[in-house]
């Protein structure tokens, strides 16, 4: 049964959603032909590439659907890649871990079908060289290993 409090914080979310789809990030298909997260946004950025800066913390904001039910243990996977490195960008367990960094009083275990919002932070750091970087983040239920969402942008880090 979906509580009216669920219920409300859906309809919030939509109508934030519904105000703010000029600004989304664009993304595009990770290459293992996962689902797309209904929205991303990255920072600030609703053009690519997006800026990355050296030294502070990346901000997004990425919308998906949950894919079946007593979903309560989610990671976060981020790779980047530049001048032709893929290098796996080591997130902290506070930041990968999505069930608790989820956003308008979302909460974990989901259930399949529930739309929510997990805020992941990133931070750029200072020895990354200044050059277009293509990031690609995971969603995974670690419960077997299943990718829930997957998307991949460009950016450039800058100084």
């Amino acid at each position: 049964m979906i509580s009216r409090q669920k219920i409300f914080v859906g309809v919030l979310l939509l109508a934030i959603i519904a105000t703010t789809v000029d600004a989304l990030t664009p993304v595009r298909k990770c290459g293992n032909g996962k689902s797309l997260p209904l929205s991303v946004q990255v920072n600030d950025c609703n053009e690519l590439p997006c800026d990355f800066w050296k030294g502070t913390n990346t901000h997004m904001a990425i919308q998906f659907v949950a894919t079946k039910n007593l979903m309560s243990s989610i990671r976060s996977k981020v790779h980047v890649t530049t001048m032709g490195m893929e290098l796996p960008q080591g997130l902290q367990e506070e930041q990968s871990n999505v069930c608790k960094n989820l956003m308008f009083g979302a909460y974990c275990p989901l259930y399949k079908e529930e739309d929510v919002v997990y805020h992941l932070t990133m931070s750029v750091q200072e020895a990354l060289p200044e050059v277009p970087v293509r990031v690609e983040v995971s969603l995974i239920d670690e419960t077997d290993d299943e990718v829930i969402a997957c998307f991949i942008t460009d950016g450039r880090v800058k100084k």
